[in-house]
Formats: C-alpha cells, sequence, structure tokens
C-alpha cells in the first residue's frame, strides 16, 4: 500500500490541474450541432485554413474557431439567399413606324398589270394614313406579257396562293388587297377597300409588339402574353419606301409605276405560341444587301390567318 504522505501529495496536485472545457457547440435552428471539421482537423469551409490554421483565431488542438461559425450558408451552397443575376446585353428602344395595332394591308400587283398602276396610286394614299401598314407585294406571274417586274419573287405570288388556300379559293389576281390577313378586295374598289378597313378596325384587338436593339445589331422582339386560338407565324418583312418604274414593255408600255412600300424580302422567323417573351431576331446578309428602308413583323394565326400583332420600324434604327 502506498504510504499516505505520498497519496496526499498526488492528490493535491491533480487538483491544481486546469479543467479543460468541452469544445464549444454551433446552434442551429433544430438545437446543437457538432461543428464542422475535416479529418485532419481543419475547417470545412467558412474560411478555415489547411492543416486546421484558421482564417481568424482558433484553438489549434481541434481546429474550431473561437466564435460559431456563421448560421447562414454562402449563396452557393443555400439556394434559399438571392443570386444576383448576370448582366445582359444594354438594350435600346427601337421607335415604330405604325401605332401599336395598325391594319396590315397587303397588296399584290405587278409592273405587267395595266390595272395595277391606279391600284397602286390608291396604296400610297392609304399610306399616307397613320394607322395603316400597307406593303406592296409584287408577284412574278405576269412576267411573261413582256416586261419583268424587277421587284417580283416568287416568295410573294407563294404567299398570295397560301391566302386563297387559306380560305378555300383556288383563283389568284392583280390587284388585290388582303386587309388584316382576313378580307380580300380588288385594289381598284376603293368602296370594297374602305369597307374592309373599317371591319377590320372593329374586329378583335391586335396585341402590342415592342421591339429593342442590342449593340451587336440583334433585334429584340417582345412578345406579349396573348391568348392565341392557333399558334401564330412570324414573318419578318423588308421593303422600300417607294419604288419608281418607267416601264418599257408589256399592257404598262410608257407608263411610270410607283409602288409604296415596295416589299424586298419576306422569312418566316419562327412561331408565336401566345407566352410572353424576348426573340432574337437577325437580318440575314442577302436581306441587308437589299438596303431597305424599312422592316415588318406580321403575326399571321396559323400559317397564313389573320393577322393579330403587328409592328414597323425604320431601318437606320438598327445602326
Amino acid at each position: 500500500m502506498m504510504p499516505r504522505p505520498i497519496i496526499t501529495a498526488l492528490l493535491a496536485l491533480f487538483l491544481a490541474l486546469p479543467v479543460l472545457a468541452p469544445p464549444a457547440l454551433a446552434q442551429s435552428s433544430e438545437g446543437y450541432i457538432q461543428p464542422f471539421s475535416s479529418p485532419n482537423g481543419g475547417g470545412a469551409g467558412f474560411g478555415f485554413a489547411p492543416n486546421g490554421a484558421p482564417g481568424g483565431n482558433a484553438v489549434p488542438e481541434l481546429g474550431l474557431p473561437e466564435t460559431a461559425p456563421p448560421t447562414t450558408l454562402p449563396s452557393a451552397l443555400n439556394p434559399a439567399m438571392p443570386v444576383a443575376p448576370l448582366p445582359g446585353p444594354v438594350l435600346t428602344p427601337i421607335s415604330l413606324e405604325t401605332p401599336p395595332a395598325p391594319i396590315v394591308v397587303e397588296f399584290f400587283t405587278s409592273e405587267g398589270c395595266a390595272t395595277c398602276l391606279p391600284a397602286s396610286d390608291y396604296l400610297r394614299e392609304l399610306a399616307q394614313r397613320r394607322n395603316i401598314l400597307p406593303l406592296s407585294f409584287h408577284v412574278d406571274y405576269w412576267d411573261y406579257t413582256g416586261w419583268q417586274d424587277r421587284f417580283a419573287d416568287p416568295a410573294f405570288a407563294a404567299r398570295q396562293r397560301a391566302y386563297a388556300a387559306a380560305r378555300g379559293k383556288s383563283m389568284m389576281y392583280t390587284p388585290q388587297m388582303v386587309i388584316a390577313g382576313a378580307i380580300e378586295s380588288l385594289g381598284t374598289d376603293r368602296k370594297a377597300v374602305e369597307k374592309g378597313l373599317k371591319k377590320a378596325d372593329r374586329r378583335h384587338a391586335m396585341y402590342t409588339l415592342g421591339l429593342s436593339k442590342d449593340p451587336s445589331g440583334g433585334i429584340h422582339l417582345n412578345l406579349p402574353q396573348a391568348t392565341l386560338s392557333v399558334p401564330a407565324s412570324l414573318w419578318l418583312v423588308t421593303y422600300a419606301y417607294e419604288g419608281v418604274t418607267d416601264i418599257q414593255a408589256g399592257e404598262n408600255r410608257g407608263k411610270r409605276m410607283v409602288s409604296a412600300n415596295v416589299v424586298r424580302s419576306l422569312r418566316k422567323v419562327g412561331n408565336w405560341t401566345g407566352m410572353a417573351e424576348d426573340r432574337l431576331i437577325t437580318l440575314t446578309a442577302d436581306e441587308i444587301a437589299r438596303k431597305p428602308d424599312a422592316c415588318a413583323i406580321i403575326a399571321n394565326e396559323a400559317e397564313f390567318g389573320p393577322v393579330v400583332a403587328a409592328a414597323a420600324w425604320d431601318f437606320k434604327d438598327l445602326w
């Protein structure tokens, strides 16, 4: 047995030793949890350096900070924290040549058609009305009469043919005006055209399109939320404000034809289901090479149904 004096001395020495406090626990919303630590004693994130060397002060033996770690995780680890969106391109609004809901008048004409000249004069009058977007589509099926229309394009005749098919008709003629994609009239019948314009003005409201551009020349088409019975086709049209031709052969030999808003190109750029979205559109090299004065977007229900939205803008505003 150990002598009592030695036992007394050891007991006194033991009582003089410092009492080590247990490691601090981080508090969560559900109580207490063990603090994060790596296998080598260092912190797993929150500013700890390797091998337990903290970004701030720490107890070296345990690799723990003297203060509790942050209770809010960084946004990369905590989806609830808002994350700032990446900056997009700076957009500049494009001024429109038309009111928000213009009445689109598509005029199918030809320099080789005798009755197209007075109808063309009438369309130039319509072009002076602010609420109308008139467009002259020169067709090519009159070229056989001896004069080739320099503005004609088979794609324009195809559009006229598609309008006729959509209404169950097989015959095409010039001069023809298709109003709002739904009402057709002989281009020289002013009374019928005016009646069609009033009817189009009274029909269901059209939707408003917004346009802007980015520094690279991209066109941003703002499509609103819309209730469409069927998806709409979006058509990009480029046109010259005026086309003047001295005709030297055919039925109009020796006459001058002046056309307003002569279409230079036509291209489908997509469909619109009625969802609000920002659609990026770019002009092709061929469209730019035709040197148009203006551009337009026309939205037809289905492919060639009623026009539900339209807008036009000056070509120079893109640059």
